[in-house]
């Protein structure tokens, strides 16, 4: 059984990496060529002379977060990533690393020598504010969107600041973050025009209100005033940049998003504005990849894209640990025969028996996510993660090592013990 998170990290991904691949062919080159030799498809070589479906550092970094985030989050595991990507091509599309930015560079060599405070490593001046962290942080919404909003400003920032950390950038990779967020919110068929407007309309108050909370100087929330006072979609195309300014790209992606219908339009329209060609689409795409999801994308684009499948199969692992991390507690399963009184057929994770703990409480439904596996058999022992309906009715009631019993009506399937409480509401005291 696929996670529920799976689809939308799998069609955030991909809709980075096809929007990026689209553009490494044609990257710096101006807008006035591309308007004459327009982007209609996939190409190959060009700049920087690759094969068709090519991605560049934008998908390899933001390939590298996602991987971070299949454990533990720890900002020193992300740029343990970055280096290895940089240093072994690791996350590359063809075992090369063929571009990346100055400043992303750096803040790698840097991480290099010293990974001990991984958030200190980007640049902190003015003139660091290249969109090298917005082009990866797409995969840090799944991991946040749940989180309360200083919490989330915090991780965003200490993402951002691992390459990137002017508070313009970290600002930039926050309003990105926030309207994902809100997409998420909501289910695919609600994701419409009508609500991505409502969603860039709350924004404009959200937003400026939490930076001045937190004393964000109010000339550098100034700077996004074109996003947070006006309808960007408004501005005509020649008052959209598309250079590598982070402000720039963040502009010209929602630009992107709202005047074209469509994932294909959107990001081909991102590429033909040209210059920073690739990470406009990367970015651009993460948003379209999200809203109209993989299905959407064309199908020879994803046949022609790089390590598309390893890409979908990051996406079901890192959904797997979200929903595991969203569970209430972990604990060890071990499942009777058919002989002992047990389950005859195998369960799937997923699978939602009763709960019974071992002291005098009612039972409660409890959803089993397996850990290691997608399916338990009859007479084995699994690790899983359980999260259960009636949390407030279990409060400060459990402790590591209580027992408790899986049934299903009134037969006992499997009997288990906690190893690890994840939802703090629930240990005893």
């Amino acid at each position: 059984m696929k996670s529920h998170y799976t689809e939308d990290i799998k069609s955030a991904l991909l809709g980075v990496a096809v929007g990026d691949a689209l553009g490494v062919p044609v990257e710096f080159k101006e807008r006035d060529y591309l308007k004459r030799f327009p982007v209609y498809d996939m190409l190959a070589f060009g700049t920087h002379y690759q094969p068709a479906g090519t991605f560049s550092d934008d998908t390899s970094l933001t390939l590298c977060l996602a991987e971070a985030l299949t454990k533990d989050y720890s900002s020193t595991e992300i740029a343990y990533n970055f280096i290895a990507w940089y240093k072994e091509s690791y996350w590359s599309a063809h075992g090369k690393v063929f571009d990346i930015g100055i400043a992303t560079r750096q803040a790698i060599n840097r991480l290099a020598e010293d990974v001990s405070s991984p958030e200190l490593a980007g640049g902190s001046d003015e003139y660091s504010n290249g969109n090298g962290s917005l082009m990866r942080i797409l995969p840090l919404v799944f991991y946040i969107k749940d989180k309360p909003i200083n919490e989330r400003w915090e991780i965003t920032k200490q993402v951002s600041s691992i390459t990137h950390g002017h508070v313009r950038s970290v600002i930039a990779c926050f309003y990105y973050l926030e309207f994902a967020r809100h997409l998420l919110a909501v289910s695919v068929v609600k994701r419409t025009e009508e609500f991505t407007k409502a969603i860039y309309n709350k924004l404009k108050n959200e937003i400026p209100e939490f930076l001045k909370r937190i004393n964000i100087n109010e000339k550098e929330i100034s700077f996004f005033d074109r996003l947070l006072k006006n309808d960007i979609w408004n501005l005509p195309e020649n008052e959209i940049g598309s250079s590598g300014y982070v402000l720039h790209t963040l502009e010209a992606s929602f630009w992107c998003l709202f005047n074209f219908k469509s994932y294909k339009e959107c990001v081909l329209k991102a590429v033909n504005l040209g210059e920073d060609t690739d990470t406009t689409a990367a970015v651009a795409g993460g948003l379209a990849g999200l809203l109209y999801r993989t299905e959407n994308i064309p199908v020879q684009w994803l046949s022609q894209l790089v390590k598309k499948e390893l890409i979908i199969d990051l996406a079901e692992r890192l959904s797997k640990k979200l929903e595991i991390d969203s569970c209430d507690f972990i604990a060890t399963l071990v499942y009777k025969t058919a002989e002992e009184g047990g389950r005859k057929t195998y369960a799937i994770s997923g699978y939602r028996p009763a709960v019974k703990f071992s002291f005098d409480k009612m039972m409660t439904t409890g959803t089993q996510v397996f850990i290691n596996k997608e399916i338990v058999n009859p007479g084995e022992t699994i690790d899983v993660a359980i999260k259960i309906l009636a949390v407030d009715y279990f409060e400060k009631s459990l402790a590591v090592g209580m027992e408790f019993d899986a049934r299903e009506g009134n037969v006992v399937v499997a009997t288990g013990i906690i190893n690890k409480i994840l939802n703090k509401k629930l240990v005893k005291q």
